[in-house]
């Protein structure tokens, strides 16, 4: 449930809902009564939220006929358009999807491996759209990494390491996926010291023709296909939402999965074969909470066999099966006459493909582990995500920017030129593979 529910799975801060708005500053205020009104044009009787404040705009552009190449469906995979492109001379429709994910929390504690998850896991979700993700961009921020190892905030790892391992991290993944990455830059500003920021977003894109979304049905499998399950990543979900303390560095690396790059590269090859995407009615990632979540979202019924869950190796309980996050797995909903011939097409990309799970009448998650029934829930529990959260806010006043103003040009000029933000970046950058794919159009430095 912990997990489930987790602010990483669920949403449950930006679902808070906000009873009162107390503003100290008018223009915050003026914005809050636009979006009201806008909310009373669209009909919308929810409870006020993050969630609601930060959605409504596009909401209101589909009312207004604005969003129609949004392509929708009750997989949320990543934000999907719709797009005609010409191949060979006859225009097809695709399906052309954008995703982000920041890997904050893990790159503070585990940088290699938080890095290289972040560029892994915005990878899967397009992936588990089917889409191939040909293009990358990474955006990064960090406190000034030439502080002496000895300022180091208690708790923390030096920014040199931090940014030199996120780096590294990043870079293998991204270099041995095979995904061309050619916007890579990084932000210094003493904020940063608090948590780093980690940033990979991607782009992907699949004929339309080969993503054929279907409702579940009883009697469905549900096949798990990719990486072994292990204990790295138990917890993932729940600790990235959680304070950084001084114990963090010791207690929480084994939160952060274990990247395998090349494996995830046998599942872009598998999705690309329309033969096996078109099997798909639904497909879910690994990227947080495990068996309980990507498969738990697949279908309001579903019965999972823990002990039929490949592992990486012996002596993981039921509760570890369920909820560890490790890494380049997906669960796919087929129908069952399609099971023997999807997991004939994984093996030809030697990849392990094990039915763990079935589709229930019964709308209740169910866990079998040794012989028992561990879990059993309904859905309608699952779905109310919890207490309801109520919050009053009072958004504080804008403070003023104040931008110094250099006596001299020179003094201007000196000042500038020893801003770490305007160093050359371009050590960082040609660690990463620009060009892979042999689809760049333009170079990152001409």
């Amino acid at each position: 449930i912990d997990t489930y529910w987790s602010d990483h799975c669920r949403h449950t801060t930006f679902s808070t809902t906000i009873d009162t708005v107390i503003f100290e500053d008018d223009v915050l205020e003026k914005a809050f009564e636009t979006y009201l009104e806008t909310r009373k044009a669209l009909g919308r009787t929810k409870p006020i939220n993050f969630m609601d404040i930060a959605t409504l705009a596009g909401k209101y552009l589909k009312q207004q006929g604005k969003l129609d190449k949004l392509d929708e469906s009750e997989e949320i995979n990543a934000c999907t358009v719709k797009m005609k492109v010409t191949v060979n001379g006859q225009e097809e429709d695709w399906l052309l999807l954008f995703k982000n994910e920041t890997h904050n929390h893990p790159t503070e504690i585990e940088p290699f491996g938080g890095a290289a998850t972040c560029i892994g896991g915005a990878i899967r979700d397009p992936l588990s759209g089917r889409a191939y993700v040909y293009g990358a961009m990474r955006v990064t921020g960090a406190a000034d990494p030439l502080t002496p190892i000895e300022n180091t905030l208690p708790g923390k790892l030096p920014q040199k390491k931090i940014v030199t391992t996120a780096a590294a991290g990043y870079s293998s993944y991204g270099n041995q996926i095979g995904l061309a990455t050619g916007q890579v830059d990084e932000i210094y500003h003493p904020g940063y010291a608090a948590k780093r920021m980690e940033i990979g977003a991607v782009i992907g894109a699949v004929p339309q023709k080969n993503v054929c979304r279907q409702t579940p049905a009883a009697g469905d499998v549900i096949i798990l296909v990719g990486g072994r399950t292990g204990r790295d990543g138990c917890g993932g979900a729940t600790g990235s939402s959680k304070s950084h303390t001084a114990s963090s560095l010791e207690t929480c690396g084994a939160e952060v999965q274990k990247g395998n790059a090349p494996e995830e590269r046998k599942l872009q090859r598998l999705f690309r074969n329309p033969a096996a995407s078109r099997m798909i009615k639904r497909c879910n990632d690994f990227g947080a909470g495990g068996v309980s979540v990507a498969i738990g979202e697949l279908a309001d019924g579903v019965e999972i066999d823990l002990n039929a869950v490949p592992k990486k190796y012996e002596g993981l309980d039921g509760t570890e099966l369920a909820i560890s996050e490790s890494q380049e797995r997906m669960a796919v909903l087929v129908a069952a006459t399609n099971q023997d011939a999807f997991i004939a097409l994984a093996n030809e990309e030697n990849l392990e493909a094990t039915p763990v799970a079935t589709v229930t009448k019964t709308p209740r998650l169910v866990m079998h582990w040794n012989g028992k029934k561990i879990v059993d829930i309904s859905r309608a529990f699952l779905n109310s995500n919890g207490a309801e959260k109520h919050i009053t806010i009072t958004p504080e006043k804008p403070l003023s920017f104040a931008k110094a103003i250099p006596s001299t040009f020179a003094e201007g000029m000196m000042e500038l030129a020893t801003d770490l933000n305007v160093c050359s970046k371009r050590g960082l950058a040609e660690r990463f593979d620009s060009t892979i794919g042999a689809g760049t159009v333009l170079m990152p430095f001409g």
